[in-house]
């Protein structure tokens, strides 16, 4: 089989919360170090690389990439799928994997299920649902990648996600882990507040850190009090080009997008 390789897509620059990705997540791991031991876990995963910009201020990507024996590509500032394109082109990756780096807790124990299902329906692109923001892996075929590359503005390549789930276009699946909708919670970083819930949590984890799982974090907020753990959607939800639609209406274009995807529901 082909070569998978998880991009891990990380800068410095952090308007809301700084150099975020260089932050403790409550022990002794950066976010970006904490990441990059829990993808090396997964048997599925060939090479992970940190995919980061050629500017100076992300030199410190390259002592990172060094203590976790990781490698890493600096390409472009904003084009992230530019960057995820060249690490395929320089791997001959099959299979690629979008991590953003800030996103600590993404569900790296279900990885094998979404690549193994990309596979065997021959699809073009795989994602958890009905998870908490910031819980999933995105897999994609390096192909599927290169024809979005054609189909899309680079310069929006942050909504890469609306683009490639997308199944009037590509081959899509969904993997939901559990049968109740937890998309209300959050676990992404990127504000003080969430970071403090990010270390809440840790503070209740007595085991190996980087052995966190999703199931683990979900005990752990049913049985203590963890702050900024749900969001109350509502709204207006930005889309490309300085564009906005009612929450309502994206979440009924993301059921569309569900229901026309080969699906794995893994709960009993």
């Amino acid at each position: 089989m082909g070569k998978v390789v998880s991009c891990i897509i990380a800068r410095t620059v952090s308007t809301r919360l700084p150099l975020k990705v260089l932050r403790s997540v409550g022990n002794e791991y950066t976010m970006l170090d904490f990441m990059i031991k829990r993808l090396k876990s997964v048997s599925s995963i060939d090479e992970v690389f940190i995919c980061t910009s050629h500017e100076a201020v992300d030199d410190i990507m390259e002592d990172i990439a060094a203590r976790n024996n990781v490698k890493v590509y600096r390409g472009s500032p904003d084009n992230v799928i530019e960057r995820m394109l060249a690490v395929g082109d320089i791997t001959d990756a099959e299979l690629l994997l979008r991590i953003t780096g800030d996103n600590p807790f993404t569900a790296v124990e279900y990885i094998d299920q979404q690549v193994q299902l990309l596979r065997n329906k021959n699809l073009d692109y795989v994602r958890l649902i009905d998870v908490p923001i910031g819980a999933t892996a995105e897999v994609m075929t390096r192909e599927a990648l290169k024809r979005c590359y054609t189909m899309m503005d680079p310069s929006v390549s942050e909504y890469l996600m609306l683009f490639m789930f997308e199944p009037e276009n590509f081959k899509c699946g969904v993997v939901k882990p559990f049968s109740e909708d937890l998309s209300t919670m959050s676990l992404t970083v990127d504000t003080p507040q969430d970071m403090e819930r990010t270390r809440a949590i840790m503070t209740y984890w007595d085991k190996q850190a980087v052995a966190i799982t999703l199931n683990d974090i979900l005990t752990i907020s049913s049985r203590n009090t963890i702050p900024n753990l749900f969001i109350k959607p509502s709204g207006q939800i930005k889309l490309p080009y300085g564009k906005t639609i009612d929450f309502e209406d994206f979440l009924k274009d993301m059921n569309r997008r569900i229901t026309q995807s080969e699906s794995l529901n893994l709960y009993a």
